[in-house]
């Protein structure tokens, strides 16, 4: 934009003002199409939100169509202080008994107490460490011969042990504790390769057995024993994942996880009236105010919020007692939004689980589908996103060249008005000049 300025010169007009004023005419064009835009952008973002929520909704009614929702499981031990258990989906129901006769371990052992933990005492040369008959040479320098210094040359080795120096009554001790658990990590150390040192580098002591959890289910003659390296027990019962923490006998139960189902019904419900509530502030007109929502009157939206109801209203699961998501407690309300009576959910999972599981499908499939079909590509949704972003481009457009027209009529009028100045002040001269030489004749007269 042109920043000349030519204010009154001559002719003591304030030209920029008075170009402004004529340029404000020339834009006229340029703020409705602005306004336009405004309209426009308001509406892609409201088209935006609603892609949004529909694709929620998508998902939400896609976890009710999908079997695995109705498969989830839940387990319960009789005492939490022998193991904790937890169900996958698909874990078979039952109730079982299970024995933990010891737990799982990391091998660790210890040498005898020595005074002083920085004392070079022990020699230079090689320390072997062994674990799960893997050995690793570990190198001892002259200036590591300390219990310090062995345990540092060991956690640098990766020789499959922590190596830690503590202080016990009477002194210090290397501990090496094996980074396996189970039997698998049992732990040897051959220090008979150290020399010129006053002391023996032994480790007679055991802290914690290498040994691997033995748990058995059921009882008597005919149970069944198992082994494993780890107190986190898998594959002992199919989708059972035990978590040891002591010994003795609890019953685990297992069973169909309701609360799941119960969890995807209500996020179903919540996703909802989630986009009814956005279809509804979007739609919206109010008379008193006379404001009028991003989206009122249009066509696209209307056609949504007739099919959302209808698509639950038609689920239906024929020749069974329950058929419809009413006969679970899920119901269309006069404002287009679900309700949700938890105790009728509750009674029809509990005690037609089945037919219950049935209709949820079918519903959960048909928003779905509908859901699905109004955000993919070529799609209501996505055709209202693609034309309005086609739409504010083509403002833009038409913007930049109304703006390009009103820079060329600046720059006309700025040339008009200094050629204006520029003729006042030839006139401005030849008037003086005229004066001076009226007064001049003037003044020869006798």
């Amino acid at each position: 934009m042109s920043t000349f300025s030519i204010d009154g010169l001559i002719s003591g007009l304030n030209t920029t003002d008075v170009i402004n004023r004529l340029l404000e005419v020339e834009r006229a064009p340029v703020r409705k199409l602005e306004a336009r835009k405004n309209e426009a952008s308001a509406r892609l973002a409201a088209w935006r939100t609603l892609n949004t929520k529909l694709s929620n909704l998508e998902d939400r009614a896609a976890a009710l169509a999908r079997s695995l929702t109705y498969q989830a499981a839940k387990a319960t031990s009789s005492d939490s202080r022998v193991l904790v258990a937890s169900a996958s989906s698909g874990a078979p129901g039952g109730t079982y008994t299970l024995t933990v006769n010891r737990l799982a371990s990391f091998h660790q052992i210890g040498t005898s107490t020595y005074a002083d933990k920085d004392a070079q005492v022990f020699g230079a040369g090689t320390v072997t460490v062994t674990v799960n008959g893997q050995a690793t040479d570990v190198s001892i320098g002259s200036g590591q011969s300390s219990l310090w210094g062995i345990a540092a040359a060991i956690n640098a080795s990766g020789a499959g042990v922590y190596a830690a120096v503590v202080q016990v009554d009477g002194g210090w001790r290397l501990l090496l504790t094996s980074r396996t658990s189970g039997a698998a990590g049992a732990v040897s150390v051959d220090a008979s390769g150290l020399a010129g040192g006053s002391e023996t580098l032994t480790f007679p002591y055991e802290l914690s057995p290498a040994q691997d959890a033995e748990v058995a289910l059921g009882s008597g003659a005919g149970a069944v024993t198992v082994h494993r390296p780890s107190n986190l027990v898998t594959g002992l019962l199919p989708g059972l994942t035990l978590a040891l923490a002591g010994t003795g006998t609890v019953t685990v139960a297992v069973e169909q996880d309701l609360e799941a189902v119960k969890k995807a019904v209500r996020e179903f419900v919540a996703a909802y009236n989630d986009v009814v509530d956005s279809l509804t502030q979007y739609g919206r007109y109010d008379p008193n105010t006379q404001q009028r929502g991003a989206l009122q009157g249009d066509g696209t939206l209307q056609r949504i919020q007739a099919q959302l109801p209808d698509a639950v209203l038609r689920a239906e699961v024929p020749g069974q007692t329950l058929k419809h998501l009413s006969d679970l407690g899920v119901r269309v309300g006069r404002d287009g939004r679900l309700t949700l009576d938890e105790s009728k959910l509750a009674d029809a999972l509990q005690g037609r689980f089945d037919e219950s599981r049935r209709v949820l499908e079918a519903a959960g499939a048909r928003l779905r589908d509908l859901a699905d079909g109004l955000v993919k590509a070529g799609g209501p949704v996505w055709l209202a996103v693609d034309g309005l972003n086609h739409r504010i481009r083509t403002y833009d457009q038409q913007i930049g060249r109304w703006e390009d027209r009103v820079e060329r009529k600046r720059d006309q009028l700025v040339r008009m008005f200094t050629e204006l100045e520029k003729s006042l002040g030839q006139l401005r001269s030849q008037g003086d000049w005229l004066a001076m030489q009226i007064r001049r004749f003037g003044g020869n007269q006798p």
